[in-house]
């Protein structure tokens, strides 16, 4: 009989002990006919700071997406300063960020911050407020539209931020309560680019190249928010270290769960990108006014926000009923499947019932928005759903995957657009939303890959088995 505790694994031959393994101290418990792992708690787990971790990560998020509006907003300027058409400069712009949100996870292969989180938060505060200054300096004086795709790209880099949170946070909120860890810093995302829309259009009366310096300092004064308050829980990174010591795991991409997993928000990621940067396209082409427009999208943007916490609630509600891995992840799962749902029906309403009336577009909209209630729970699966080795590595792994779209998407949109009209755009949307329903169903049933090394190192002809002879 093998079994695992908080301290190691004991392996009892014939009624004795055999030998004893260093573990990880998140502990996992078989029990016979019924959870295999079980998570012990951390004492970060009940200090008050986690709530101030919990706060700059949102914070630093806020500013960070607050101040990417200001592209938005200065573009015609910008364009006139580059003596090319709007048109040109916004696609340009749009594209070569996109591109950047998803190469961001490739710089997280392999969990190369796991133990270094302040490390990349510093580079993927450098990738946006850097361009953020060259921008409005560089673009008068060399007109070149390579340099701005150059730097709008390195933009797109920051979206890391949102694994090396996910796995900052992990260290100091027990599995029920990371969906809440997480919701202000995901719900930053609409948040704060409704916010920033408010902040940068109040700005453009003084000029577009001061837009661009004033956000790049309110850039700079949540990065400091973060370094001055942000710590590392001792605890989890000495367990990552120790982990990698004695562990051999394979790859993350060798599981199905990486890959189903990241297929899982690609339905979230195409909305939020559909609607951020197509929706107020759409309320012209119905003959809304820029002032109705803004209001939706602040809308928007604050429902967003507001759905991200519920959402995080919700599932960290669910997410308490049994103290294992499965259940973790398949209440933040069934969350998922709410959210997808409510984007079938949003879009359908966004493209029948929009253009009935203005009431009927913000109503249409604040449906939508209940696709915020996926970002919290899906960042908060990670350290459930892989082994402490091989966390920081599967975080990046699905989030590869997941902002494949982003690559594509705005492309993909534009074209059919010109193509098919609004109704190809919004009929997409719900059919992804649709395919992921299943998708979820099939995320439930799959063995975690956290399931899998445990499995593997007590055969008695695998790793561990050796280890014990």
């Amino acid at each position: 009989m093998n079994y695992y505790s908080d301290i190691g694994l004991i392996a009892y031959v014939d009624g004795k002990e055999s030998r004893r393994m260093a573990l990880p101290s998140w502990g996992m418990f078989p029990a016979s006919g019924g959870n295999i792992m079980e998570i012990k708690e951390q004492a970060e787990y009940s200090s008050p700071y986690r709530w101030v971790m919990a706060a700059v990560a949102g914070i630093i998020m806020t500013t960070s997406f607050m101040s990417l509006t200001a592209f938005g907003v200065a573009a015609p300027a910008m364009a006139k300063a580059m003596d090319i058409p709007p048109s040109t400069l916004s696609t340009a712009g749009i594209d070569a960020f996109s591109v950047g949100l998803f190469v961001a996870f490739f710089l997280g292969h392999g969990g190369i911050f796991d133990t270094r989180i302040k490390l990349g938060v510093l580079l993927a505060q450098a990738f946006l407020i850097v361009p953020q200054i060259l921008l409005p300096l560089l673009m008068p004086l060399t007109k070149s539209l390579t340099l701005l795709i150059a730097l709008r790209f390195c933009q797109g880099l920051m979206i890391m931020m949102i694994a090396l949170f996910s796995l900052q946070l992990a260290g100091w909120f027990r599995s029920s309560q990371r969906g809440i860890s997480l919701a202000a810093m995901l719900g930053a995302i609409t948040f704060g680019g409704a916010v920033g829309g408010i902040v940068t259009g109040s700005l453009s009366r003084l000029g577009w190249q001061n837009v661009y310096y004033i956000t790049a300092g309110i850039m700079v004064l949540g990065a400091v928010v973060y370094f001055l308050f942000a710590r590392d829980a001792a605890g989890h990174a000495a367990d990552i270290q120790l982990s990698k010591q004695n562990s051999h795991h394979k790859s993350v991409w060798s599981y199905p769960m990486t890959w189903i997993m990241g297929i899982v928000q690609i339905p979230n990621n195409w909305t939020l990108f559909t609607i951020g940067g197509f929706l107020p396209l759409y309320a012209y082409h119905l003959g809304y006014q820029p002032q109705q427009t803004g209001n939706v999208m602040f809308i928007w943007g604050l429902m967003g926000f507001l759905i991200a916490i519920l959402g995080a609630l919700l599932g960290d509600h669910w997410a308490r009923q049994d103290n294992s891995h499965r259940n973790f992840v398949n209440a933040r799962l069934r969350v998922i499947t709410l959210a997808n749902t409510s984007v079938i029906v949003g879009a359908l309403m966004i493209l029948y019932l929009a253009p009935i009336s203005y009431a009927w577009f913000l109503v249409s909209a604040l449906v939508v928005a209940c696709t915020m209630a996926t970002p919290p729970n899906y960042w908060a699966s990670p350290c459930n759903c892989f082994a402490v080795a091989s966390m920081g590595a599967g975080a990046f792994a699905i989030g590869v995957i997941s902002n494949s779209v982003s690559a594509v998407g705005p492309v993909a949109s534009s074209v059919l657009i010109d193509t098919v009209g609004w109704s190809g755009v919004f009929w997409v949307m719900a059919i992804l939303a649709a395919l992921g329903l299943m998708v979820n169903e099939i995320a439930m049933r799959a063995s975690l890959p956290i399931e899998t090394e445990a499995n593997r190192q007590t055969e008695p002809h695998g790793d561990m088995g050796a280890a014990l002879g």
